[in-house]
């Protein structure tokens, strides 16, 4: 658990994240268990992933003005 108040991780350690996640899906032998935990974190990661690249779209369009 993330101590109160630290900061998220930032989109590559997202994205290595992801990487080790879907590995660990494509694991025919893996527990079904595990798989659908794995599923939901990489959804989660997804999102927040998805939310700093709308950010940084949203930082780059203001100083495009």
């Amino acid at each position: 658990m993330k101590p109160e108040g630290s900061k998220p991780p930032g989109l590559d350690a997202l994205l290595d994240q992801l990487e080790v996640l879907i590995g660990r899906l494509a694991d025919p032998n893996a527990p079904l268990d595990r798989l659908v935990a794995d599923f939901e974190e990489a959804g989660r990661l997804v999102e927040a992933a998805q939310a700093q690249l709308a950010a940084a779209g949203e930082r780059v369009a203001r100083q495009e003005r």
